[in-house]
């Protein structure tokens, strides 16, 4: 059977699932146990057990042997068979196909059909999977002491051309003699191949021991050994809903008769689950990260790129900054933001000398419009001996009680009058105007 990956996981599905008997089959189930049994002493209370017990393929895992896989693949064989009668060939009155509860009985399948009103538990086959040597060995049995109980060739040993291939001589000699002492008895080919059967069954032990599913991308080989067996068996008791993973078996048989249907993409809930989770993780981390980034952001120590604090409390990013600067020297017709700057600096500087001018006039001029300017209406600056006498009377002027009045440029004093403090008392006099400020006078 060419299966898809979507059939793994859709029978991955299934196999997770214990499945109980159903009530209205108990009675014609005992019947069969009873029947077909090699142990025909069970007590009423064991049979109970046996039909009240769920069954799943996890309960086979104890049949793993250290570096020996082959009893468990057998266990493993017997629940693909169950599954490919209810998939493919159970028909008419055939209404389903269970798996025996008893593990000893002569017959590893049961199929339950309906005869009228009553229910009725027949013998299905004996599963057989393995080498050459032990599958033609169990037929020789089965022909012989088991007339009524059909056998299923799981490997192809006996029922492909490229199995009958591998017998010896003598194997194949034994074959032929059987099939002519029983003509009408003849092995049951199985629609799976040793390859579906080995990849099958790598995909449960992957996933019972790792969680690792068909569509996961992650290969891990399987090792048979007791560590392994104990671990899975404490992986098995923490899977995931447990309790509500438990079905009956005809549920399973209407899952089986949807596995041809099963399209290549199929995820089941289990891989869903896993492919959600991981999905949080990622906007968990993704959220943490960013957060983890704001935060350096906010203290200037984001992305590696160091920050600027500029005016309205804004960060710049220095390669951002000198971008701009760059492109309005280009755009002011500059070559390059130096010469941009320094052309502006000269051009900025004659209007603060003229500025510094104002200030200066102002100060040594008194606040008065009418006096003269230390410099002349052209703007010519005065020389480094006039700064050197402006220094030095602007210091003998401080030593001076009437500083305000004082004047570095010649100057005619209004007539104004004067109190004077005398032995007689303060009286007031009349002064006429008089000339100040000549050069080569003391102040």
């Amino acid at each position: 059977m060419n299966i898809s990956m979507g059939q793994r996981e859709y029978l991955l599905e299934i196999l997770n699932y214990e499945y109980i008997i159903p009530n209205e089959f108990h009675e014609c189930i005992e019947d069969a146990i009873k029947k077909y049994a090699t142990n025909s002493r069970y007590f009423r209370v064991t049979i109970d057990s046996m039909l009240k017990k769920p069954q799943s393929m996890a309960t086979s895992i104890g049949a793993i042997r250290d570096n020996n896989l082959s009893l468990f693949r057998g266990k493993f064989a017997e629940w693909l068979a169950c599954i490919e009668y209810n998939a493919l060939k159970n028909k008419g009155i055939v209404l389903m196909t269970i798996i025996n509860p008893d593990s000893t009985s002569k017959a590893d399948l049961l199929h339950i059909i309906k005869k009228d009103d009553k229910y009725e538990a027949i013998p299905g086959p004996d599963i057989k999977c393995g080498g050459s040597t032990y599958v033609l060995n169990q037929w020789n049995k089965i022909v012989n002491s088991r007339y009524d109980i059909p056998m299923v060739d799981m490997d192809g040993n006996l029922t492909t051309e490229e199995g009958l291939k591998m017998l010896t001589e003598k194997q194949r000699e034994k074959f032929d003699q059987l099939k002519q002492v029983h003509p009408k008895k003849k092995p049951i080919k199985s629609v799976w191949n040793k390859q579906d059967i080995n990849r099958l069954m790598m995909d449960y032990l992957k996933y019972v021991s790792d969680g690792i599913t068909p569509a996961d991308s992650e290969d891990r080989p399987f090792v048979a050994s007791k560590d392994n067996r104990d671990r899975i068996r404490d992986n098995l008791s923490k899977l995931p809903g447990k309790t509500e993973n438990r079905s009956s078996w005809v549920e399973l048989c209407k899952k089986a008769s949807e596995l041809p249907n099963i399209p290549e993409n199929y995820l089941n809930p289990i891989t869903m689950a896993k492919i959600e989770k991981k999905k949080r993780e990622e906007v968990s981390k993704k959220g943490s990260k960013t957060s983890t980034e704001n935060i350096k952001y906010a203290k200037g120590k984001g992305n590696n790129n160091k920050t600027k604090s500029v005016s309205g409390n804004k960060n710049v990013n220095k390669p951002i900054q000198k971008g701009l600067i760059k492109g309005l020297a280009n755009f002011l017709g500059y070559d390059s933001p130096p010469e941009m700057i320094m052309d502006g600096v000269l051009k900025i500087l004659p209007a603060s000398v003229a500025a510094g001018r104002v200030i200066v006039n102002k100060m040594f001029g008194g606040g008065s419009d009418s006096r003269p300017s230390l410099f002349d209406n052209q703007g010519n600056e005065k020389t480094y001996n006039d700064s050197i006498e402006i220094k030095n009377i602007t210091n003998k002027r401080t030593n001076t009680t009437n500083s305000t009045h004082a004047s570095p440029r010649e100057h005619v004093v209004k007539g104004h009058g004067q109190h004077y403090n005398t032995r007689e008392g303060r009286i007031f006099r009349e002064k006429e105007p008089f000339s100040r400020g000549k050069k080569g006078k003391s102040m």
